[in-house]
């Protein structure tokens, strides 16, 4: 523990789906939620998942962490409102925040629905808007805020599929530059994360002659830890990226470089 996120309080959707001991581990959210409890911040757990999301909670609590649960649809505006009222009447501030929450989209554009356009584009990109625009709105009373939305190295290159999920994603990295610029006037930050293929549950669900096949184009030769993109997010939180913003950490062992 190095204190490097002492005293901040941060927000970090999606982070209560899985607990100390699940088999595919924390996956982006907790893993960051952990390292952020460790280095130091109040930490608000969030999620749709109320049983798992307090359960993790309340595990982090019993490691002598200060940490809090907080139920949050990131595709509503009236419960981002409430929130950060929350936030505000409860913690005095907000200093983090961290847009995780996030689905994954399969098919190409022939075979892509309406509903499953809408449905991907709502929550990985409306769902970044929406907290961009609100946690941005009570950062800006206190002239500081670092924002991390996580997209994907989908965001950045293409494939012969995912075509919901590419749009989604890439749209976070744009809107986040926009926002950097935008925010900067109140030393509000914006950056996002582009991870590679990471173990998470969403890849655990492939089989495994696909997970041969993504295996071997990776350079370093494995899946990318959770936990290595979790401190890609403490180091984007802390004081020793101050002058980083509109920018997108690739954490991707070397994927996209080929």
């Amino acid at each position: 523990m190095t204190n490097r996120l002492d005293g901040k309080v941060a927000l970090i959707t999606g982070s209560g789906g899985a607990l100390f001991d699940s088999e595919f581990g924390l996956g982006f959210g907790g893993s960051s939620a952990f390292r952020f409890c460790q280095e130091g911040a109040t930490v608000i757990v969030s999620d749709i998942n109320d049983d798992t999301g307090q359960q993790f909670t309340e595990e982090l609590r019993e490691k002598g962490f200060n940490a809090h649960y907080r139920h949050l649809d990131t595709t509503s505006e009236e419960e981002w409102e409430k929130t950060i009222s929350w936030i505000e009447k409860d913690f005095g501030r907000l200093d983090i925040l961290v847009n995780n929450a996030g689905i994954s989209g399969t098919g190409n554009i022939l075979d892509t629905t309406e509903s499953d356009w809408d449905k991907t584009n709502d929550i990985n990109s409306k769902g970044c808007f929406l907290g961009t625009k609100l946690g941005g709105i009570l950062m800006r009373k206190n002239n500081f805020g670092s924002i991390i939305n996580i997209s994907s190295a989908y965001g950045i290159v293409a494939s012969k599929a995912s075509f919901s999920y590419h749009a989604s994603k890439g749209a976070v990295i744009s809107m986040s530059k926009a926002a950097a610029i935008q925010l900067a006037p109140y030393k509000i930050r914006v950056n996002t994360i582009c991870p590679g293929w990471s173990d998470t549950l969403f890849t655990s669900k492939l089989d495994p002659d696909r997970v041969k096949t993504i295996i071997d184009t990776v350079p370093l030769g494995d899946w990318i830890p959770a936990d290595q993109i979790a401190w890609g997010v403490v180091y984007l939180a802390s004081d020793e990226s101050e002058w980083v913003t509109g920018t997108e950490m690739v954490i991707d062992a070397g994927w996209t470089a080929q």
